[in-house]
């Protein structure tokens, strides 16, 4: 009998590496931690921004986009809160291996920001990130344009927005 091994990408910290690196890229600049884990949770899952409460003109950017609707994905996706839950052990690895390499700015973590340190990413990591970055331009600039913009603090925060709690695992 062969064995069959199945890959989740969201369960790989290398692929959540990966994904920050690429938006860490197309920002351009440093992002809080926990809002880079949403936007890293929406960049690996997309349809995921249809649950959420957003300002008008952020649903009209988002409707552009023509994500298929939840129900029409391969995967049956469970609540918001879970995925967010489960991405944590992933994205709280990716950010430690990221800084372990010397690939984000160790004064800005301490602030609790990543920031990527540009002499020490490899042409070839920098390329890909840019090439898939360029595939999927119209989500990325939704993600860092609209999603990043969402406040952090506050009664329409982006955590409450988004569904998920504002208190779990510190990296």
């Amino acid at each position: 009998m062969t064995d069959l091994r199945i890959w989740y990408s969201a369960r790989d910290p290398y692929h959540c590496a990966f994904r920050m690196i690429r938006l860490l890229t197309w920002k351009g600049e440093g992002i809080p931690i926990d809002q880079l884990r949403v936007l890293d949770m929406l960049l690996m899952y997309p349809s995921l921004a249809l649950r959420m409460k957003l300002p008008a003109t952020v649903r009209e950017n988002l409707r552009a986009l023509r994500l298929p609707p939840l129900k029409d994905l391969f995967v049956s996706l469970p609540g918001t809160a879970s995925i967010w839950q489960d991405l944590q052990l992933y994205q709280s690895t990716a950010l430690k291996q990221l800084a372990g390499r010397s690939l984000l700015k160790r004064d800005a973590l301490r602030d609790r920001y990543a920031s990527l340190d540009q002499r020490n990413i490899p042409a070839s990591l920098h390329d890909r990130a840019s090439a898939q970055n360029a595939a999927q331009a119209a989500l990325m600039t939704f993600l860092i344009t609209d999603i990043a913009n969402l406040p952090v603090n506050g009664p329409d925060n982006i955590f409450k927005r988004a569904g998920v709690p504002t208190r779990g695992p510190v990296a």
